[in-house]
């Protein structure tokens, strides 16, 4: 038999079948489209040219819907053998959907706790202590605390005596909020909720502090965060102060699209300047500091509480987004802003 004559049978005699899976992000279209093509090659399943084409229009279509919905969705591709008589191939192309909410219950499943670190973070710690000494002492102050987790930050807050609403959207966390402020006896109110749905609603001027940290790491865009701050702007009184902090690119760095839906990917959600300034225009709020989260907190935290977790440092530098840069191009900052 010759070789031709070989590899035929060896062609009409192999079936393979399988599932991959992979992140739903529209800007790797082109590399996902080449893994499958060398995936069928090699097992002598090519695709025609007008298979080509189609296959890329599926697959386009289902990482966009996928990716709009949420960047945690996954693609998922399935093939099994068929009568087609070019490649011999079956396959479907849908995606699943995943949310925040899904992968921290997985957290407080499977993680030992502290999720996010057992000491509040400094710059939070700072900012009230400047409030407290401005206001005559915390029993004066009430906080707002968005996106409280498991209450790193608000529990030390109440204990030293001020007033703290804790607006939390993942209920396993709502759930120890309300147990820990229970068995404390501590001024916490834990409110179910998300700050960008238009039901959430609190009492307008109500704040003297509101702080939000390690929450836009999760947002889709600018409009969200000119979302955050207007909500700000409506909760806090006249001279009030909000903490935030955020991923932010390098003034010399212009982020590709595939940085941007990577970077949400990695809940490393990046912003540039000019989405900040965009976020604030025109509403009655300035920033009054802005700093290097990982430097002030390393600076700052008593030696026993660094790092907060052991994923805080690659993470709050970028690294998780741009793994193999020695210097990535973006940064967690600490951003403080005034209500005027």
């Amino acid at each position: 038999m010759n070789e031709s004559n070989f590899l035929t049978l060896i062609h009409r005699n192999t079936f393979i079948r399988g599932e991959l899976e992979m992140p739903c992000i529209p800007a790797l279209l082109d590399l996902y489209m080449d893994r499958l093509k060398t995936l069928f090659d090699t097992f002598g399943k090519s695709f025609s040219p007008d298979e080509l084409v189609h296959l890329r229009s599926l697959l386009i279509d289902k990482l966009i819907e996928g990716f709009r919905i949420s960047p945690l969705s996954k693609l998922i591709f399935r093939y099994e053998p068929s009568q087609s008589p070019n490649t011999g191939i079956s396959y479907t192309i849908t995606y699943a959907i995943g949310s925040i909410t899904d992968q921290y219950k997985n957290w407080v499943a499977t993680k030992e706790p502290p999720l996010f670190g057992n000491h509040a973070d400094a710059k939070v710690m700072e900012t009230f202590n400047q409030l407290s000494d401005q206001f005559g002492g915390a029993g004066q102050l009430k906080v707002l605390d968005i996106g409280a987790g498991t209450g790193r930050n608000a529990f030390p807050l109440a204990r030293l005596g001020c007033e703290v609403h804790a607006l939390e959207l993942t209920p396993a966390f709502v759930e120890q909020l309300q147990t820990v402020a229970q068995n404390e006896n501590l001024p916490i109110s834990a409110i179910a909720g998300d700050i960008l749905d238009p039901l959430t609603r609190l009492k307008p001027f109500t704040y003297n502090l509101a702080i939000c940290c390690e929450v836009t790491s999760h947002f889709r865009d600018a409009d969200q965060l000119r979302l955050l701050l207007a909500k700000a702007c409506d909760y806090l009184q006249h001279g009030g102060l909000f903490l935030f902090n955020l991923f932010v690119a390098n003034e010399d760095y212009q982020p590709s699209t595939l940085d941007r839906q990577m970077s949400e990917l990695s809940w490393s959600t990046l912003f540039t300047y000019q989405d900040i300034d965009s976020a604030l225009d025109n509403l009655p709020m300035e920033i009054i500091a802005n700093e290097s989260l990982l430097e002030f907190e390393r600076a700052h935290l008593p030696p026993e509480a660094w790092p907060p977790t052991g994923w805080f440092e690659n993470w709050s530098s970028g690294r998780d987004v741009f793994p193999l840069e020695e210097k990535p191009p973006i940064q967690l900052r600490w951003v403080l802003c005034k209500r005027v």
